[in-house]
């Protein structure tokens, strides 16, 4: 495992009584420095010096707690310090446009926080990219949903859109311009993930008439476009707009689930909620600003859900899909579509050993050594294991995070040291 020496370790083993850190020259000289960008299928720092994010998602901001989620158990510093300590440079932050808009008072869930009470969440949001900076974290923001989930609709995403009746278009932009104002000018902020997981609402069956009338689409359909439902386009509205005030950031634009393909019996390919990235061939997204766009993909094995690839699935079946929805974006630097690739969500289970190390035929252990040897074998694309947390937002114990329940030690030494394999430097 990959652990800073020192001065990180020393802040940790502070625990609840955390004083201060202090950046070290090292940290200072380290590649990842500045803001960056894209050339070709890499991501560079503000001293052209190569990068390559290995991050986490640390979720819970998203929901009505207005916290992310383990601050009932230690301090965000502390949890913070150990990202950095296992060798992890950047933390996905999700929030909800709620948030934004109406900036609520945390009254709750920050038991080993008590500072925290009566604060508004983007004062603490501030907290958090300030201390990231302090230490040498990126953060990447990404709008996760409209409005804040509660406690009984924390995975119930059914937002199919980047935004609601109560949360337009309009309001959607007009919070990533004011996200990118309150950050202009620090440079833990890197990027926005501007949608989690564009995707079809259901019920199926799906078709292409889910596909057109139902959820999130991308490019024009029998020559015909809808600006209402057309990712690309809104993603390029937003890109724009923040890229207007702040013209470093880096623009992370997931794919969508359902996409045309008259090969197929219903009309439709389909594959994980904003994870197809095929139309991006046909119909990239072109920012005003260049190179500071991302494509974004989410992969998942078995246990998420046993989709019909898995059965009697090899290294080379595995390889045929990923390829055909996602990884083509990197495999040809010089194509006109050619961006940086980033996996910004994929796990595994953590609460037994057929989810990392006890590999049989079809499970999610195989699937799992197999997702992080092509990472190993590809190491343009950059990545953020889901996720960071011990325990979910209303305090139930996590099955598929890094750090165990009481969030001061790792869930599973096996399956930090199959991360770090993937691990580089910054």
């Amino acid at each position: 495992m990959r652990f800073l020496p020192g001065i990180v370790l020393a802040a940790i083993l502070l625990a609840s009584t955390f004083v201060s850190y202090h950046v070290t020259d090292a940290v200072l000289a380290a590649p990842g420095q500045g803001y960056w960008h894209t050339r070709g299928v890499r991501i560079y720092d503000a001293n052209n010096r190569e990068v390559h994010i290995n991050g986490l998602t640390w979720y819970g901001m998203e929901t009505n707690y207005w916290v992310p989620a383990g601050l009932d158990y230690q301090s965000y510093q502390r949890i913070m310090l150990e990202v950095k300590s296992f060798g992890y440079n950047s933390i996905r932050l999700p929030f909800s446009n709620q948030l934004v808009e109406q900036n609520p008072i945390i009254t709750q869930k920050v038991a080993a926080n008590p500072e925290l009470v009566g604060m508004h969440a983007l004062d603490f949001l501030d907290r958090i990219v300030e201390f990231a900076h302090r230490i040498g974290l990126k953060i990447i923001l990404d709008d996760h949903r409209s409005q804040a989930s509660t406690p009984h609709t924390v995975n119930k995403l059914d937002e199919g859109l980047w935004y609601t009746e109560s949360y337009p278009d309009s309001s959607w932009i007009r919070d990533w311009e004011f996200l990118a104002r309150r950050y202009k000018g620090n440079d833990a902020v890197i990027g926005f993930d501007l949608r989690n997981e564009p995707h079809t609402n259901g019920p199926g069956p799906w078709d292409l008439y889910t596909y057109k009338y139902q959820g999130a689409t991308w490019g024009p359909t029998n020559g015909v476009d809808n600006p209402a439902t057309d990712w690309r386009l809104a993603a390029e509205r937003a890109g724009n707009a923040v890229l207007n005030i702040n013209p470093h950031l880096l623009m992370f634009v997931e794919g969508v689930q359902l996409y045309p393909d008259p090969t197929r019996p219903s009309g439709v390919h389909t594959y994980w909620w904003g994870s197809i990235l095929t139309p991006v061939r046909k119909y990239p997204v072109v920012l005003k600003v260049p190179h500071q766009l991302v494509y974004s993909a989410h992969d998942w094995g078995p246990w998420k859900w046993n989709m019909w690839w898995f059965h009697g699935m090899t290294y080379e079946s595995l390889q045929k899909i990923w390829n055909q929805n996602w990884a083509f974006i990197i495999q040809n630097p010089h194509a006109s579509y050619a961006a940086p690739l980033w996996i910004g969500e994929f796990g595994t289970c953590t609460n037994e050993p057929q989810c990392i190390t006890d590999v049989r035929p079809g499970n999610q252990a195989q699937w799992f050594q197999y997702f992080v040897r092509y990472l190993r074998e590809h190491p343009q694309i950059s990545w953020s294991f889901f996720a960071l947390n011990g325990r979910n937002s209303n305090d139930h114990m996590a099955n598929n995070g890094l750090l165990n329940w009481n969030w001061d030690d790792l869930r599973s030494v096996s399956l930090q040291r199959m991360l770090s394999q993937i691990q580089q430097d910054p």
